[in-house]
């Protein structure tokens, strides 16, 4: 009788409080917060965005530099001019800063790969969406209309619409590059909705009257944020490459227009004499795809659910 009296008086004793003290609230972390820790602890996806990053404003606000503000300009220092104080990179065939062209070339091939990813999820997301949400007949032309397209050689098919409907400028080329970039995020959407429309916070939405498209990109689409985010993430590197043979070959942005792709296509001509032509781009383009790979990497861990902790 004594243990339970002891007992009783002991729960008493223990309150839970209703709210958290200040203290306790300031130590409190989103899960944006979580996230972005997770993310700053590694280090080598933390170095591949603080690249890609420093790339961006140097492609953005290079070319104002004094002394780097005419990639065209023809003639003004010697043809192959090696490397110094006023051109870090020298000259190529025609005199021109090969400087300002990588920060110019990369300017628009940075525009097509962000451009056309954001196309190409924005197509992805809409036909996962509506073939993982309503399934049957739906589900299964738009999944055999995405198998086709991906059974199709990429190269050889952007190849031959490239030389029949592009004109060579950026736009044409990222609308190429688009409609047949969504097949991966069309198949990784259709899987998630598949997975998340039988959960409980769904069947209550439904339960309370909520239309299918509220239902898909209100309550379903946010939980599926992580795999497409890391997917734009690594489609972006993809798409560099992507553009960079297209212009290799002749077949994307057009001369005189600079790209890392068509630089490579000038300076292959031309690397006996000065190698650092054909070098500079494709060493941009080694890091910048290889950055955009570590940071996926990294928002895939620290988007994952099972590792994120408080």
């Amino acid at each position: 009788m004594d243990a339970s009296k002891q007992a009783h008086s002991s729960q008493e004793d223990f309150e839970i409080p209703a709210e958290l003290t200040p203290a306790l609230q300031a130590r409190r972390r989103s899960q944006k917060r979580i996230i972005f820790d997770r993310f700053m602890r590694n280090k080598v996806a933390t170095a591949g965005a603080l690249f890609l990053l420093f790339l961006i404003l140097c492609c953005l606000f290079g070319p104002l530099i004094p002394g780097h503000t005419t990639p065209d300009a023809v003639g003004v220092t010697a043809p192959f001019a090696g490397s110094s104080l006023a051109d870090p990179f020298g000259t190529d065939n025609l005199g021109r800063d090969t400087l300002a062209r990588a920060m110019v070339g990369g300017r628009i091939s940075l525009l097509v790969a962000l451009s056309s990813m954001l196309i190409s999820i924005v197509l992805g997301i809409i036909i996962g969406a509506f073939a993982g949400y309503y399934g049957g007949w739906l589900d299964n032309i738009l999944m055999r209309l995405t198998d086709t397209i991906l059974t199709i050689p990429l190269y050889l098919l952007l190849f031959v619409l490239s030389a029949t409907f592009a004109n060579g400028t950026p736009i044409s080329v990222i609308f190429l590059i688009a409609i047949f970039g969504w097949t991966k995020a069309a198949r990784l959407v259709r899987g998630e909705f598949l997975a998340l429309k039988e959960r409980e916070f769904v069947q209550a939405a439904a339960t309370i009257g909520a239309r299918d498209l509220r239902m898909m990109f209100y309550h379903i689409l946010p939980n599926a944020a992580g795999p497409i985010i890391v997917n734009a993430t690594l489609l972006i590197g993809s798409n560099i490459i992507l553009e960079s043979v297209l212009s290799f070959f002749g077949f994307g942005v057009s001369i005189p227009v600079a790209s890392w792709g068509s630089m490579i296509n000038q300076g292959r001509d031309y690397f006996d004499a000065a190698p650092r032509l054909l070098l500079i781009p494709g060493i941009l383009i080694f890091l910048t795809v290889l950055s955009c790979n570590l940071v996926g990497d990294g928002l895939r861990d620290a988007l994952d659910p099972q590792m994120t902790e408080r």
